[in-house]
């Protein structure tokens, strides 16, 4: 049986929405902010940020990888970025979401409002993973862009 959760995060962000939306699908800029912490890492391999594109991601920490995604890009525009994602650790598929980003002008700069609908067919413990994550993920992409903004 799987498990499913929607997730709502979102973040003020002190940075022009154009401006994020750059920080969001730029490629290297992606690989600084999208590892949740210092012992992590996140490897783009394959990235073609289009409808239609792909990508396919190595994350997990430092010296083990452990972790694939393969992503496909459905939506991408300033205003909203839509894409389908599979999680594979150990050729076991453990999960299947679909992100979405909003990003909309705010007093601070700009929100970014992230959905993910998951499903998990490895257990509901999997969604505390997905918050941890990409609450951190998000953090870091709010201090990124802010920074690079005021550069």
């Amino acid at each position: 049986m799987a498990d499913y959760e929607t997730l709502t995060l979102e973040r003020e962000i002190a940075c022009a929405p154009d401006r994020l939306f750059h920080v969001i699908i730029d490629r290297d800029l992606r690989q600084k902010w999208a590892a949740p912490n210092d012992e992590s890492v996140v490897i783009i391999d394959q990235y073609d940020c289009r409808p239609g594109g792909r990508e396919e991601i190595r994350c997990g920490p430092k010296d083990a990888p452990e972790f694939n995604t393969t992503g496909l890009f459905h939506v991408v525009t300033p205003e909203f970025l839509s894409f389908t994602e599979t999680l594979i650790v150990g050729g076991q598929m453990m999960s299947i979401s679909l992100c979405s980003h909003e990003i909309s002008k705010s007093d601070a700069g700009s929100t970014l409002r992230v959905i993910l609908q998951i499903t998990s067919l490895v257990g509901a413990d999997l969604f505390n993973d997905y918050r941890g994550g990409w609450s951190a993920s998000l953090d870091n992409l709010a201090a990124l862009a802010a920074n690079l903004d005021q550069s």
